[in-house]
């Protein structure tokens, strides 16, 4: 009985009871803070994908989720002597944006496969992590399916490089290259939010495991990733002596000129076929990894 009365007491003591509306308040504007939050990493476009001033040939694509989600997304077919590229667009953006933005490298004869989300551009679905996951396995194995044996390079803008990662750490890429990534999401989370966050894309974490070519873009002007999250991800590659190189675009934001996004794949596709190619403008700096 003693102890039950003094329980009692505890819990109408000011004091606990103080503490107790406390936690309260500060978790619900923690987890406020991370819906918030969870609403800016996930900013999808709502009306269907805008197939007008496209590449040529630019067709509508349909795949399947493992989880049955219909998803739609845009091809560019391109020549045969040329790769495939497979990209996963940022968390704002969708598949027709990206398909513009790369229409130098259709211009040139390479594939595209536009990857679009669930919940985004009309697809059915909720947007997140493991979601997002699934949605690059079904597109991916489209991308194969449709290569004809041509080499399949795997770009991820942004969110859309976190998407890649994981696609990674699943299968052994061709090549993977992610312009403007950043390290793990929690890092461009408040602190308040971060616990409360169920998705990760831990990249930098990803990089021990990659056994693949990774090619790291980022401009020097980028004000939405920082150059700071480049510099750490380069020397986690370094340190691990992985295959392949950063590339510091001068002056470039967050969605580098896609000439010149073109022009360092052209310079990559060469090098993987021993070929020679035009050099990269001046204000390109190339830091190879050293594996």
């Amino acid at each position: 009985m003693a102890i039950v009365s003094g329980r009692a007491k505890a819990l109408h003591c000011p004091e606990a009871a103080l503490l107790f509306a406390f936690i309260l308040s500060v978790t619900v504007a923690s987890s406020a803070s991370a819906q918030i939050f969870r609403d800016r990493i996930y900013r999808p476009p709502t009306h269907r994908l805008d197939m007008t001033n496209l590449p040529t040939e630019a067709d509508a694509i349909h795949v399947k989720a493992a989880d049955g989600t219909d998803l739609t997304g845009i091809e560019v077919r391109g020549r045969s002597d040329r790769p495939l590229v497979l990209i996963f667009h940022g968390n704002g953006s969708g598949a027709d944006d990206t398909t513009r933005w790369f229409a130098p490298l259709a211009d040139r004869g390479y594939g595209i496969i536009a990857a679009e989300y669930r919940g985004y551009s009309g697809n059915p679905g909720t947007p997140s992590e493991a979601g997002l996951a699934q949605d690059a396995d079904a597109f991916y194995a489209y991308a194969k399916a449709r290569s004809q044996g041509r080499p399949v390079l795997v770009i991820g803008h942004s969110l859309g490089g976190g998407v890649a990662f994981g696609l990674a750490m699943r299968q052994r890429l061709d090549a993977l290259i992610t312009i403007g990534v950043f390290t793990r999401l929690k890092a461009m989370a408040p602190k308040i939010a971060r616990a409360f966050l169920a998705d990760r894309y831990d990249n930098l974490a990803a990089v021990a495991a990659l056994d693949e070519p990774w090619f790291l873009l980022h401009g020097t002007a980028d004000d939405v990733v920082s150059t700071a999250m480049a510099n750490e991800l380069h020397n986690a590659a370094v340190r691990r002596r992985k295959s392949g190189a950063s590339f510091a675009l001068a002056g470039a934001n967050h969605h580098p000129n896609g000439e010149l996004v073109a022009d360092i794949i052209d310079l990559l596709t060469a090098q993987s076929q021993g070929r020679t190619s035009m050099p990269l403008p001046p204000f390109v700096k190339t830091y190879p990894f050293g594996g």
